[in-house]
C-alpha cells in the first residue's frame, strides 16, 4: 500500500554520516572533544526533508541562482508546487550557527529548533514536482492552473499537478552554484527517487533535461527516451524516464545499487 510522504518528513542519505533534522546540542565536554578531533560542528551536515510554502522564499532564491532567467520556475509556479504537492518536492539542507551570509539562502533560512535559535537550516538545493497521467513529461503538466487558490484539487483540470497520476514529473533539480561540483545534486536526486519509490506513490519518475546532462541522469537510473515534443521556451529537451520495478525484491535491489554507486 502506498504510504504517507507527509508523514515520512526526514529521510537519511545513503553513504553519509547519520543525518537528523539538527545535529545534538554540544555540552562543553562534547565541543572540546569536537575541537580534539579536528571536527567542527558547523561542517556541512547534509540533511534532506519534503518542502511547504515556508520554504518559498529560500526555494525563489535557489532557482534563481541556479537557472538562467528564462529557464527557472517563477514564484507563482513553485507556490504552486509547495502548497498542493509538496510532499513530492525535496530540500538539501545544512545547518549551522554561524552560517556563511555569503550563501544566498542564508537570510531566508529557518531556525530549526526553539530551544537553538542561533542554530539555521539553510537550502542548499531543491526538486521541485507535481503528478501527472502521462508517461513523459507536457507542457500542460508543467502549467499552473488559473484558479488553483480557489479550487486547488480539481481532478477534472487537464494541467498542472494531477493527483492520481503515476508518473512523478521533475521540473526542478537545483543546487546553489557555491554547492555544486560537490556531488549534492546527485546525492539529492538518488535520496529523491529512494524516497519515492519507497513511498509508492508512483510507477516511475520522468523529467525533461539538456542533452549535456544525459549522462548525469542515467548515472541514477533514468532511461534516455530521445527528443522531447516538450517546446518548453523553444529549447530542445530530452525526455529521461526512470521506472520503477514491479516486485519487492527488485525494488530493494535497486535501492541497494543505488546506495552502493553513492
Amino acid at each position: 500500500m502506498p504510504r504517507n510522504l507527509d508523514e515520512e518528513r526526514r529521510q537519511t542519505l545513503a553513504g553519509m554520516p547519520p543525518l537528523v533534522k539538527s545535529p545534538p546540542s554540544l555540552d562543553h565536554e562534547d565541543a572540546l572533544d569536537e575541537h580534539r578531533h579536528g571536527r567542527d560542528p558547523n561542517d556541512l551536515h547534509p540533511i534532506t526533508g519534503t518542502l511547504n510554502p515556508s520554504y518559498l522564499d529560500s526555494c525563489v532564491t535557489c532557482e534563481n541562482a541556479a537557472f538562467d532567467e528564462a529557464l527557472r520556475g517563477s514564484r507563482d509556479k513553485i507556490l504552486y508546487r509547495l502548497t498542493i504537492c509538496g510532499e513530492l518536492c525535496m530540500g538539501l539542507f545544512t545547518t549551522s550557527t554561524a552560517p556563511d551570509s555569503s550563501v544566498p539562502t542564508t537570510s531566508t533560512a529557518h531556525i530549526v529548533e526553539s530551544g537553538s535559535p542561533e542554530r539555521k537550516e539553510i537550502l542548499l538545493g531543491h526538486v521541485l514536482a507535481t503528478k501527472t497521467r502521462n508517461e513523459l513529461i507536457s507542457t500542460d503538466d508543467m502549467a499552473v492552473p488559473d484558479n488553483w487558490r480557489e479550487k486547488p484539487h480539481d481532478a477534472a483540470r487537464p494541467v498542472g499537478h494531477q493527483e492520481d497520476g503515476r508518473t512523478v514529473a521533475i521540473h526542478s533539480l537545483a543546487v546553489l552554484p557555491e554547492y555544486q561540483k560537490r556531488g549534492l545534486g546527485r546525492t539529492l536526486l538518488k535520496a529523491y527517487v529512494q524516497r519515492i519509490q519507497n513511498a509508492g506513490v508512483a510507477d516511475r519518475i520522468a523529467i525533461i533535461t539538456h542533452d549535456h546532462l544525459v549522462p548525469f541522469y542515467e548515472a541514477v537510473g533514468f532511461v534516455n527516451r530521445g527528443l522531447s515534443k516538450n517546446d518548453f521556451q523553444g529549447v530542445k529537451w530530452v525526455d529521461m524516464v526512470l521506472e520503477f520495478p514491479s516486485t519487492g525484491a527488485a525494488v530493494g535491489g535497486l535501492a541497494r545499487q543505488l546506495s552502493e554507486d553513492d
